[in-house]
């Protein structure tokens, strides 16, 4: 339920971010740093520096690059594409999920399974024949691209899950994650955007940042606990109370609310999520 809150706030506190033109790099470097600092003095603080795992340092370089990519599309995309949409691509991640699992024969196919892919993907071919202009031939290209973002997130989970020390620390997972995150992104930031620049948007306009840092380093710290706990596919049934969460948070803050077709896309891919984590699919077992 925490996971799929954050998740589902996400969208428009990215949506926002591109509104008062944030530079991608600054969000990625300032939260991926700050959240990293803070779970790393918490690591200190508990056990010392001696109980740092050299593996979780690998492992969360590993992470990092995998995640930077789709987390980074994902801010890109927020300046071209409405909050409200994003949110029911983005929670497009179960379906991705299981067909990157089943290319590495990790779940196996079944009827339940490909009724909820197919209703997934017809959410999204709602979503988007429905634009306007798409049906005279103008397709919404970010749209389209934005459809990378959870393949890309699925491909990363499935590591984060698959690649786990064993034994490991989750504290020291995600900050090590986070600060090999920002560290990654530094160099895109002081060639592109450097602070310096006067086109940095004001001090005030980074309280979103702030606020984004703090709510992630209880996400991570839940995140990686179901990661290895429970794997890859359980752990994204967050979208399940992010999905609609998503919508509506965005609706009230951005607008989109009257957009009937919307609400038709959203209700498909309710339905599928609920084929995808019912029944058999509930208690996902991986090798």
């Amino acid at each position: 339920m925490l996971l799929g809150m954050f998740w589902a706030v996400s969208p428009s506190v990215y949506k926002h971010l591109a509104d008062v033109k944030m530079p991608v790099s600054h969000s990625v470097v300032m939260s991926g740093l700050a959240v990293g600092t803070i779970m790393l003095c918490i690591v200190v603080a508990r056990s010392g520096f001696r109980s740092i795992d050299k593996r979780v340092i690998a492992y969360g370089f590993g992470c990092a690059l995998l995640m930077n990519i789709p987390f980074g599309l994902q801010l890109t995309m927020a300046g071209h594409v409405p909050a409200t949409e994003l949110s029911v691509v983005i929670t497009l991640s179960p379906f991705f999920a299981f067909l990157v699992a089943g290319v590495m024969n990790h779940e196996r196919p079944t009827g339940r399974k490909l009724a909820a892919i197919s209703l997934g993907f017809l959410s999204t071919l709602v979503l988007i024949l429905s634009r306007q202009g798409t049906l005279s031939g103008h397709i919404s290209w970010p749209l389209v691209i934005s459809l990378l973002i959870p393949l890309l997130y699925s491909l990363y989970n499935t590591f984060a899950a698959r690649a786990w020390p064993k034994g490991a620390d989750t504290i020291q997972a995600g900050a090590f994650e986070s600060l090999w995150s920002g560290l990654i992104a530094l160099p895109f930031l002081l060639w592109f955007a450097p602070l310096s620049s006067p086109t940095t948007p004001a001090l005030y306009d980074y309280w979103a940042l702030g606020a984004l840092s703090l709510m992630w380093v209880v996400e991570r710290l839940v995140y990686f606990t179901l990661i290895t706990e429970k794997g890859a596919v359980y752990t994204v049934q967050a979208t399940y109370v992010s999905t609609p969460a998503a919508v509506i948070i965005a609706a009230v803050f951005f607008g989109g609310a009257t957009d009937y077709w919307l609400w038709v896309s959203l209700a498909l891919l309710m339905v599928a999520l609920y084929l995808n984590n019912s029944g058999g699919a509930a208690q996902p077992k991986f090798a």
